[in-house]
């Protein structure tokens, strides 16, 4: 027997974010995307300016796994939402951060659970 594998539409509906792409929201409903299900997103602040995707999904894959990384500058600060597949996992980061066991690309950084979730 063979498993099918799980979309994951979501609602796009962040007016912060500037998208290149004006006016194209796909309405995936279905699959695994949920905005009304329970938050599992990170939110990171202080990260180095430098910081890449790959380098914040590889430091915090192996507290659980990452569905998805959002990096994005605040004035001066450098930001990210990190999605994991479930809310122990977020928890899990967190407080591993804020007990000073994790760091993420060599820096401590602030972490809090996002309001929502990340598309």
């Amino acid at each position: 027997g063979g498993g099918g594998g799980g979309g994951g539409g979501g609602r796009s509906r962040s007016r912060s974010l500037r998208r290149r792409s004006p006016g194209r929201g796909g309405n995936g409903k279905g699959g695994g995307g949920d905005d009304d299900g329970p938050i599992t997103t990170v939110f990171l602040v202080g990260l180095p300016h430098d910081a890449r995707e790959e380098e914040v999904r590889g430091d915090l894959e192996y507290v659980g796994p990452v569905s998805r990384v959002v990096l994005m500058n605040r004035g001066s600060e450098r930001n990210a939402f990190v999605r994991f597949t479930s809310v122990e996992h977020a928890e899990r980061v967190i407080d591993q951060i804020l007990t000073g066991k994790l760091e993420v690309c060599q820096a401590r950084v602030k972490a809090e659970m996002a309001r929502r979730n990340t598309n």
